[in-house]
């Protein structure tokens, strides 16, 4: 019978540290860079950035949710959300992390890579996680994290990031983007597996 007492006294502290685990884990506020009038990228661009940045969004909640994460969007669809509304979203949120997602252009085509950014220094290890894992999911050049005050990160007051998962102004680079929905659920599952790894 003692036996049988402290394995149950076991079970439930294992129980307990699970349910807590579960409670610690953040919701995810996922932040579909652009929208509406704000296409993204730089004029002329061939693909439109907004269309691309809510679609890996759109995968990336998907998974987080399969993965038992809670997850708030700032838009759905296409249209435009203000910044600053942007950030309050955030910031209303209890025990949350912030990933807006988007992609990158420039003037030079040859142009490519991956880059991850944050602005808090409580951040930095969160974006290094999420940048690892996509780097090795785009199979493209790593431009390295960089600290920069983008007002999305700057004006929130939970741990933030912005993510630029390739260039769309490079042609090949371009073209897997807009092309394949497979490179971009490879995109979404590695921004999730990132996040995973720190929380």
């Amino acid at each position: 019978m003692k036996k049988i007492g402290h394995l149950l006294a076991l079970l439930a502290v294992v129980l307990c540290l699970s349910a807590s685990a579960a409670w610690a884990r953040p919701t995810v506020v996922i932040d579909a860079g652009h929208g509406g009038h704000d296409r993204g990228g730089v004029p002329g661009d061939r693909y439109a950035e907004k269309i691309y940045a809510l679609d890996v969004s759109r995968r990336l909640e998907g998974r987080l949710r399969s993965m038992g994460y809670r997850t708030v969007m700032t838009r759905r669809g296409d249209y435009f959300v203000p910044l600053n509304d942007r950030c309050s979203i955030a910031n209303s949120q209890r025990n949350a992390i912030f990933v807006s997602v988007h992609f990158n252009s420039a003037p030079r085509e040859g142009a490519n890579g991956v880059e991850t950014y944050y602005y808090s220094r409580r951040s930095g290890s969160l974006a290094s996680a999420v940048h690892r894992q996509v780097v090795r999911a785009a199979g493209t050049e790593d431009r390295r994290v960089r600290s920069r005050g983008f007002y999305v990160l700057r004006n929130t007051r939970i741990p933030a990031i912005l993510v630029e998962c390739g260039f769309l102004t490079n042609r090949s680079e371009g073209r897997r983007i807009a092309g394949s929905a497979a490179h971009r659920q490879r995109l979404a599952d590695a921004i999730a597996l990132g996040i995973r790894s720190r929380y």
